[in-house]
């Protein structure tokens, strides 16, 4: 059977099956994950549109390189229907297809259109592998801490945080108890750390003289000595795996048409390959899209008469952490993002709904670099809406009485309001 053009598919994907729900027809059934599964869903609803939790998953690839038309919802999304739509609030297969199909028809502005191209597919593999990298190295780098507390105590103590830098996981990996630190000189660990390219310096030798002065043997056992070494060598592996990652995501973006993203101030190789890997991967209609999706926006939540706002859970929290450190480093590369910030600070915001605010500026000018692609034009972002401001901030001057009813040249580059109040002010 042909399904309509109006027929919606919801899916409720899992590593093995998956369970189709088509809304029109009113009739669940499941798919295999392969080839063969696929194709009996087109074959039988070929002009539908299907609805899918977003995730990593080969179903959603092949059925937009088969030129469907594809929506995701946010797993979080998807569970706020199932409790809406079905009083139970059980999670089954059955009620997750007909929630995710309900939430499109009911509320399609909950899900987003995907769109599938090769450097789509690139850049999300290359961040979720980045991903994985950094989740495993962090959650390494607590189990490492938690053995030297109980072997290496005064390691952990002098080093402080540089515990886990890479010169005291070189001295780790070879000398993981105050017994065989005490056996070799500070020479010979200045020999070992500079062949792997690593510094020694006269900090660290103070540590290390602290430490074998200060240590006591605790007769570790051969156990908590392997367990040191094999966490060291494995953070040292996730390390040189994150700064490859790096390297690749670098070159990825200066090769391709979005590295323009990269001359928005702030934006690196990671916070832009992130920032790419969501706009390509989704077909946003304006700048307010991108924003919610990233969740930069927050949400006015109203009871009564009292409204107040909160952050969106609901969102792509990755690429949102990434640009509050992108807003972060934009302090210092940027005239007016030092000034926004400090006007936030100024008005009571605290350093991180200043940062966030800043962020969400920086990704409505990312969304319009990458929508025309056209490198970031300070002036013209500062001139956008009518503002003649020198970066210096030392003169401004006004070419519209109010140019908050002028209309943009651009309006995705054009400065807010809250930019524009920073220039007028600092320019008096």
């Amino acid at each position: 059977m042909k399904g309509k053009e109006t027929t919606v598919v919801g899916i409720d994907w899992s590593s093995n099956s998956h369970t189709c729900y088509a809304l029109e027809d009113e009739k669940l059934f499941k798919i295999s994950d392969d080839v063969a599964g696929y194709k009996k869903l087109i074959n039988r609803y070929e002009k539908a549109v299907f609805v899918i939790e977003e995730a990593n998953n080969r179903i959603g690839q092949y059925l937009l390189k088969n030129n469907k038309k594809v929506y995701v919802l946010s797993p979080s999304r998807s569970k706020q229907a199932r409790q809406y739509h079905f009083s139970s609030g059980a999670k089954t297969d059955n009620l997750d297809a007909k929630a995710i199909a309900l939430t499109f028809k009911e509320h399609p502005g909950y899900c987003f259109e995907a769109r599938y191209s090769e450097d789509a597919v690139t850049i999300t593999e290359m961040v979720n592998a980045y991903n994985v990298v950094c989740n495993s190295h962090a959650q390494n780098c607590n189990r490492l801490h938690t053995a030297l507390g109980k072997y290496f105590p005064e390691f952990l103590r002098v080093m402080k945080d540089a515990y886990k830098s890479v010169a005291a996981l070189i001295i780790l990996s070879e000398y993981p108890t105050i017994d065989e630190l005490r056996e070799t000189t500070n020479d010979e660990l200045k020999k070992l750390i500079n062949s792997k390219e690593a510094r020694f310096n006269s900090s660290l030798k103070k540590k290390l003289d602290t430490i074998r002065k200060e240590a006591d043997s605790w007769n570790a056992s051969s156990y908590g000595s392997r367990l040191i070494k094999t966490l060291v060598q494995t953070l040292y592996a996730l390390r040189m795996e994150k700064e490859h990652l790096l390297a690749e995501m670098d070159r990825f973006l200066k090769a391709s048409p979005y590295k323009v993203v990269l001359t928005v101030p702030g934006i690196g190789a990671v916070a832009g390959a992130y920032i790419v890997k969501a706009f390509l991967t989704h077909d946003f209609k304006n700048y307010q899209e991108f924003q919610r999706y990233v969740g930069t926006i927050p949400m006015i939540v109203q009871s009564g008469k009292k409204s107040f706002m909160i952050m969106r859970r609901k969102c792509d929290r990755d690429t949102r952490d990434k640009l509050y450190f992108a807003a972060l480093a934009s302090r210092s590369q940027s005239s007016w993002t030092k000034a926004y910030y400090l006007k936030k600070r100024n008005e009571g915001k605290t350093n991180g709904h200043a940062l966030r605010a800043l962020g969400n500026i920086l990704l409505k000018i990312s969304f319009a670099v990458l929508s025309k692609f056209e490198e970031y034009d300070e002036a013209f972002f500062l001139n956008a809406k009518g503002i003649k401001t020198h970066l210096n901030h030392t003169t401004n001057s006004q070419s519209n009485s109010n140019p908050g009813d002028s209309q943009d040249v651009n309006p995705s580059l054009a400065a807010t309001k809250d930019v524009i109040d920073v220039l007028t002010v600092t320019g008096r």
